[in-house]
């Protein structure tokens, strides 16, 4: 508005200048008025910018810090102290300029190479430019927060990963030069205001798991939007999201809503846009978004109720889609050759595809029917001629485990299936394409079963192969006639006496060498060897464990041509921690994983490997990029040019397996390799080499019992162990006190994991050792042994304030008098942390802080964990 006065005053002028000639002197003091009128918009202009100066901003700080309860923050360095010595680049700036995840301004101009959305210029210098708090135990209201006090110089405000809750106020919408803002994973509630669409220099929109609700506003965009990344995914919007201003938007991560995207308009710059677990229904058209979207990368429409046959593809810029989780059917179009390329995401597992069915069951009928029919069920007969695989796919020699969930058309338990690769591509590149496609779609050609498993042909005459894995029944062999039997008998009793009481012996002896060698090996075996066929669990007890990437949804919107590669040596870690260790996959979605064990000590083994084997990956580094700011739009360059990725290797195990080395010679072995040899992409950034990803995984582990009928989805255990992995930070591992009970006796042999898994021979032999010398030796005291056990630590038991124990009064027997005893609540929360023995002592980083979201406090002062007791922090562990 003040550049379009300014210009219509210029034109103004030039007319009267040009017709001075031939004006009146009357006409003089109406230009006059004019230029008066003009000055006082600048000024009043300028003075509303300048209206908060760097007192008042101090002053507005200083209140965040109480009403967001600044003592508690995990970092409050340089907070309230009014009097701290700031200097930046040689100039004294007011003290709050150099508070933690505050940055003021610099200079007041920019040089031609610099940007004042990136370096600090262009501003007043002295101004609040950025606030930077995530992941810092912030509690209170975000109404609390003054937008007016830092409109005028603000440009990032990013409060993601703490306890927020409370309203976006319309007052946001004041800000001249916001550029980015990330409310993500709070408690934020009410609807998205109007006014957030007004500010036009907003590029990043960043407000995914809260609980938003109502319709995101068509204004969203606004007029003059530059808005490039929004975020809005695991929140309760609903209703149309219309996107037909957002001209420059080019990622979109709307999953977990119930919104129905209205993508009719042009969105010339989007590449990345997610839709899944929206409940969309209806069917693809052919060449999807190609016309509203042409330079479309990643296409998410995972976990909805999509049906039909998958739609004819005649573009090129496709890297990532994701259609898995629907009720599609029929064979793959040949022109989805077009998607086939090494480091190309496609996901269409968990589907009703198959190469040969005919006579399906209608679009309609499959959208609306409620429970997961079996693969032969859908259709009505097969054409035995027609090609397993398209022209462009075919079957590689190397198996891998099937991913087993709730809601396949298959039972997937204990099978291992071929790698899709592409046509002429060698056995050994076939891991490049990434493609997820159920063995059912051909028909189970080349899948075996895992060992002690047979594969059962239950196809039904006239419709599709179907197979699955089973346990063998016993042969029982014939028997000889009992006239021969007893004959020999009567001839020679004395030798079935002599050959039963041997035979008794050498069973007795046996079995004592067995369990003193074994142990428990055998059972353990027996019993994985059911968990593996029997999948998912139907009844009886169990463990839950929850993990997340921390910082996910900022990676993706910031390197999103790097975060498939990422995500995808991710899944391939969890993945293979979780086959060896015996769980099986309840759900997906987008980088969480919730994974069902039988044992607590599968789930605990899981979670240590995991770990183990992310901070061992060498992570894609994120090469230069043009300055996205002053060019307007992000690249579209299909070519990748990160590095190629190492294959896993474990140093660590190796060492510790090595014959004849004793468990303190293992210990330091373990600490050399991980302080030389673990890390190598953190080696790499310190040596000058571009930045890394430090890709960090918080878990969480639940336990409880399924009862007999009752289904694993929406059941307690597994939000409880949702709430305990919200409540760990990156890298670390937190269980609920159900799942402490569950291993608390195990912890020796969860001091064996490493990155290739548990390994309970370093156990054994001890124990074989200790028995050997206590039956030779019974007079003398066993030998001990140090055990290298898993590091568990109390961190609180936790209640919400309205479920805080009361006393109730209570009357003992007799006349005595009165007694008052203490209820316990019903939804206690009492956590544990558990870590490997060399690297315990990083539990010290994260001390006693957790992440709190739903305002939870302590029991009781008995109640407190490990790090609220004095000498802690610095007690060796």
């Amino acid at each position: 508005m003040l550049v379009l006065a300014l210009s219509e005053s210029t034109n103004l002028g030039q007319r009267l200048h040009l017709t001075s000639c031939h004006m009146y002197i009357h006409h003089i003091p109406l230009y006059l008025l004019l230029l008066i009128l003009l000055a006082s918009s600048v000024a009043t202009a300028s003075d509303a910018c300048l209206r908060a100066s760097p007192e008042e901003q101090q002053k507005a700080l200083v209140d965040v810090y109480a009403a967001w309860k600044g003592p508690d923050w995990h970092n409050r360095d340089g907070w309230l102290d009014t009097k701290l010595e700031c200097k930046l680049e040689g100039t004294q700036f007011p003290a709050h300029c150099c508070w933690h995840g505050i940055k003021c301004c610099l200079s007041s101009t920019c040089p031609e190479t610099e940007h004042p959305d990136v370096n600090r210029c262009g501003c007043e210098p002295g101004l609040v430019w950025e606030i930077n708090l995530d992941s810092n135990n912030l509690v209170g209201s975000f109404t609390s927060f003054d937008h007016r006090a830092f409109a005028c110089a603000l440009h990032k405000l990013k409060l993601s990963d703490n306890s927020l809750r409370g309203e976006i106020s319309q007052d946001i919408e004041v800000y001249n030069h916001l550029f980015s803002v990330e409310l993500q994973s709070n408690k934020l509630q009410g609807s998205l205001p109007e006014g957030i669409g007004r500010i036009p220099s907003l590029r990043h929109l960043h407000l995914s798991s809260n609980s938003l609700e109502g319709t995101v506003p068509p204004s969203i965009c606004g007029n003059t939007s530059r808005l490039s990344s929004l975020a809005i995914e695991d929140n309760n919007f609903s209703g149309p999201l219309d996107l037909s201003q957002c001209q420059k938007l080019v990622f979109l991560a709307a999953t977990g809503n119930r919104i129905l995207p209205n993508l009719k308009a042009d969105l010339p710059e989007l590449q990345s846009g997610f839709f899944g677990d929206n409940g969309l229904q209806g069917v693809l058209p052919n060449d999807i978004f190609a016309k509203v979207a042409p330079n479309l990368e990643q296409l998410g429409l995972s976990k909805n109720f999509i049906s039909g046959r998958l739609p004819e593809m005649s573009r090129y810029s496709l890297k990532r889609i994701l259609l898995d989780k629907n009720r599609l059917f029929g064979a793959i179009p040949d022109s989805w050759s077009r998607m086939a390329h090494p480091y190309t995401l496609v996901h269409l597992d968990t589907n009703y595809l198959s190469c040969c069915g005919i006579k399906p069951l209608s679009a309609q009928k499959l959208m609306e029917t409620n429970k997961t029919l079996r693969i032969d069920e859908v259709y009505g007969g097969v054409d035995y001629s027609a090609p397993l695989l398209p022209p462009f796919l075919e079957l590689s020699d190397q198996l891998e485990p099937v991913n087993v969930n709730g809601i396949q058309s298959f039972k997937a338990a204990g099978m291992r299936c071929p790698i899709l690769k592409l046509t002429g591509q060698d056995d050994s590149s076939a891991t490049s394409l990434d493609w997820s496609l159920d063995p059912s779609y051909y028909m189970f050609a080349k899948c075996e079963c895992e060992e002690g498993l047979r594969l059962v042909n239950l196809t039904k005459p006239g419709r599709i192969s179907y197979f699955e894995c089973q346990v063998p029944q016993l042969i029982k062999s014939s028997s000889g006639s009992e006239e021969d039997h007893s004959k020999w008998i009567e001839d020679y009793p004395w030798v079935v006496v002599v050959v039963v009481f041997v035979g008794c012996g050498l069973l007795v002896a046996l079995s004592f060498v067995l369990y003193l060698y074994k142990g428990k090996a055998l059972m353990r075996k027996l019993r994985n060897l059911k968990k593996r066929a029997h999948g998912l669990p139907k009844s009886g007890p169990f463990t839950v464990v929850v993990t997340d990437i921390q910082g996910w949804t900022a990676l993706c919107a910031e390197h999103p041509e790097l975060s498939m590669k990422v995500l995808s040596i991710h899944n391939s870690i969890l993945r293979k921690a979780q086959w060896m260790n015996f769980g099986s996959t309840h759900e997906t979605e987008g980088d969480s994983f919730t994974i069902v064990f039988y044992d607590a000590k599968d789930a605990a083994a899981f979670c240590l490997q995991a770990q183990q084997m992310l901070s061992m990956q060498q992570w894609p580094s994120p090469q230069p990029q043009p300055d996205l700011l002053t060019a307007g739009h992000v690249s579209t360059n299909e070519e990748s040019t990160g590095p190629v990725m190492k294959v896993y290797d474990n140093p660590l195990s190796k060492l510790s397996m090595i014959k004849g080395a004793s468990t303190p010679g293992v210990s330091k072995l373990a600490s050399y390799a991980r302080s030389s040899q673990m890390m190598p992409h953190q080696q790499n950034c310190e040596q000058g080499r571009p930045a890394c990803f430090n890709v960090q995984v918080r878990m969480g582990m639940a336990s409880g019992v399924l009862q007999p009928g009752r289904r694993l989805h929406g059941h307690p255990t597994i939000e409880k162990a949702k709430e305990v992995s919200d409540t760990a930070a990156g890298g670390q591992i937190l269980m609920d006190g159900s799942t402490y009970a569950g291993i608390k006796d195990d912890l020796g042999e969860l001091g064996t994991v490493d990155a290739e898994g548990l390994h309970p021979d370093q156990v054994r032999w001890k124990r074989v050792a200790t028995w050997s010398a206590w039956f030779l030796c019974w007079f003398l005291n066993p030998p001990g042994w140090e055990d290298e056990r898993a590091v568990t630590l109390d961190m609180g038991c936790y209640v919400k304030p309205e479920e805080q124990e009361v006393e109730v009064p209570h009357t003992s027997s007799g006349d005595g008098p009165s007694l008052r005893h203490l209820r316990p609540s019903p939804s206690d929360l009492h956590l544990f942390q558990i870590l490997t023995p060399f690297n315990a002592e990083c539990s010290k980083e994260w001390g006693g802080m957790l992440r709190m979201k739903n305002e939870l406090v302590l029991k009781d002062s008995l109640s407190k964990g490990y790090f609220d007791a004095p000498g802690s922090a610095v007690q060796e562990l």
